[in-house]
């Protein structure tokens, strides 16, 4: 099955799709899966908005990356930004694997975790997208809305490990759950919402 194939079929049939994910190299699907999401992000999402001139709605964090130029910036920090959202959720939930005596595949939870951001990014873009478009609502709905649809990752994050490295579902619930605080101070820094 090609990476396309693999990637849509995700969003019918996750178990099959983490099922042929455990036969793809590891971690490349992963990184390919979190590079593609970044670009993703990066070309269709915040150079659009650049190229007309939005500012965010929150001032920038950072003091070298003015307001008013933080799009911009955004299409070369977010992928910084989501290539650790990649790595450091997914060696959590390693080492809490490896401590709590369970076999583990950092290069497979990587794929998982990669996979992960690709199918649900790209939902999400579309989401915000449509928010864009329709307006009416503010970046804290968006953002709650992004908070609710990450519990998606949960779920396909818990079919993984399951499906690759044998980890009950309640615990791969629990890891993925507990992941999305160590990755959601890098959003709250350095993203802005799109409206």
């Amino acid at each position: 099955m090609s990476f396309v194939r693999l990637w849509f079929t995700a969003y019918y049939n996750p178990a099959k799709m983490m099922e042929q994910l455990r036969s793809r190299p590891a971690p490349q699907w992963g990184f390919y899966g979190m590079i593609l999401r970044a670009a993703l992000d990066s070309l269709l999402l915040y150079l659009p908005l650049a190229l007309v001139g939005r500012i965010p709605p929150l001032r920038s964090n950072l003091s070298f990356l003015p307001t008013e130029q933080y799009y911009w910036h955004l299409v070369w920090l977010s992928p910084i930004v989501l290539a650790a959202q990649w790595l450091l959720p997914a060696a959590f939930t390693h080492v809490v694997l490896r401590f709590t005596g369970r076999t583990s595949d950092f290069d497979q939870i990587l794929n998982i975790h990669g996979m992960t951001a690709l199918i649900v990014g790209a939902f999400i873009l579309g989401w915000d997208w449509t928010w864009v478009a329709v307006g009416g609502i503010d970046q804290y709905f968006l953002g709650f809305c992004h908070l609710v649809i990450s519990l998606w990752s949960v779920v396909l994050e818990a079919i993984g490990l399951k499906k690759i490295l044998g980890v009950p579902i309640w615990l791969g619930a629990i890891l993925s759950f507990l992941s999305i605080p160590i990755a959601l101070p890098f959003s709250i820094m350095f993203m802005r919402s799109p409206l």
